[in-house]
């Protein structure tokens, strides 16, 4: 039977399954680039039957499957495997007496993202606190409270803070080394009429990747992955590396 596939323009969906915690594959969310590249190692033979030289006998072998994609969606599973980070899920509350250090003009940040729609109170410490006035003393944003230069809090001043913080991810970089995973890709290529394409990396070990946050246009994070040996996969003929399969 002929083989009447050509032209590939593909798209899809890029899902990861966590191999020490396998929970089923979870969509990664938009991504506008995924690859495959075999990474050769070439042994030769040179011939040294005459002066002129050349090549007697090569071998090319391949020594890394590098798989490459770029993901557009910073959610947290994102970027905690780009930074090797945890990520854990905070519910909202509040916080009462947050001590600092003031100092006009800086900004003291607080431990948790403040809350719009609740109250700052700043306040001194001490037998009788005094409670300063926001706006004219300090001034509030999402990340903590800054003291105002022509307000009545003192540089070096003990300060307390009452505030709210929303629900929100915190994610702690460099704490975790580099999970595997199996990486899924679900696509369509749309050069033939939609017919589905599948591709599974059975065992892949990502590199960190970089996170840009202020840029003229949409961002992504770019990751670059190799794939190793899945040994769990065992019999005639079966890949332990990757698998395609393209339907008809």
């Amino acid at each position: 039977m002929a083989d009447l596939r050509g032209a590939f323009l593909g798209s899809g969906k890029v899902s990861l399954k966590d191999l020490q915690n396998p929970k089923g594959h979870i969509p990664i969310g938009n991504c506008n680039s995924l690859q495959y590249a075999a990474e050769a190692e070439t042994i030769e033979d040179k011939d040294y039957t005459t002066p002129g030289g050349g090549l007697d006998a090569s071998v090319q072998r391949i020594s890394a499957l590098n798989v490459t994609y770029n993901a557009r969606h910073f959610n947290k599973a994102n970027i905690a495997r780009a930074i090797y980070a945890s990520a854990t899920d905070i519910a909202s509350g509040t916080v009462t007496s947050e001590t600092h250090k003031a100092y006009k003009g800086s900004l003291i940040r607080l431990s948790k993202p403040v809350d719009a729609a609740v109250t700052v109170v700043v306040k001194s410490t001490g037998g009788s606190p005094i409670t300063y006035v926001e706006g004219d003393d300090y001034l509030v944003s999402p990340a903590g409270v800054t003291i105002m230069e022509t307000g009545d809090i003192v540089d070096d001043a003990d300060i307390e803070i009452d505030y709210g913080y929303p629900s929100h991810a915190n994610i702690q970089a460099l704490v975790n080394s580099g999970k595997r995973y199996s990486l899924l890709f679900e696509g369509l290529n749309e050069a033939r009429s939609g017919k589905p394409v599948i591709i599974e990396v059975f065992k892949v070990n990502h590199s960190p990747a970089s996170l840009s946050v202020i840029a003229d246009q949409f961002e992504g994070m770019e990751f670059t992955a190799k794939a190793e040996k899945d040994q769990t996969r065992i019999g005639v003929g079966l890949s332990q590396y990757m698998e395609i399969l393209d339907v008809d």
